[in-house]
């Protein structure tokens, strides 16, 4: 079953920019429809929605979330064997290969977070199980960036820098 849009609909466009699988039409300003056979489920058009009119498929109203709440795909260093599927799935480009240390590691997928809308493509085509969806403020998500820190520290890794740091760096 997909989600639905219902008459609150404002036609802000907000869900069909997040939409990975181009499942929402519409015009500006008028109500917008989710094509079930694209749909597939993920949620990322409902965390976005400030209108209230985005429902899933049991019918429970998807709940808008401010950014550094919403669904994140994280990384398992510990798992990530650098295959690459999880980068090629991704319809966002908010996947890339990054190395892990200085040269003597292969490389592992990284998460460009600012591009990612938690839409689960990247965690359902990676053979390994590694990576994961997480809200961004969820203890979940905290676990694993602490489970990263100590997996890089116990091997003298250094790991991905953060998006922030190389902002901030360039």
């Amino acid at each position: 079953m997909a989600f639905i849009i219902t008459e609150n609909c404002t036609g802000c466009t907000a869900c069909i920019r997040r939409c990975p699988t181009n499942a929402i039409t519409g015009e500006r300003k008028m109500l917008h429809v989710i094509n079930p056979e694209l749909c597939i489920d993920c949620g990322a058009c409902g965390v976005v929605c400030p209108d209230e009119a985005i429902y899933d498929n049991q019918g429970n109203l998807c709940e808008n979330l401010k950014a550094s709440a919403r669904p994140v795909a994280m990384v398992d260093l510990q798992s990530c064997v650098g295959c690459e599927w999880c980068v090629w799935a991704c319809p966002f480009d908010a996947l890339k290969m990054a190395q892990l240390t200085d040269g003597h590691h292969f490389e592992i997928s990284e998460v460009i977070t600012k591009k990612c809308v938690g839409c689960t493509l990247c965690e359902l085509d990676c053979p390994y199980d590694a990576i994961h969806i997480f809200r961004g403020d969820s203890e979940e998500a905290e676990a694993q960036r602490e489970r990263n820190a100590r997996f890089a520290e116990e091997l003298g890794l250094a790991a991905p820098a953060k998006e922030e740091e190389e902002e901030q760096a360039a």
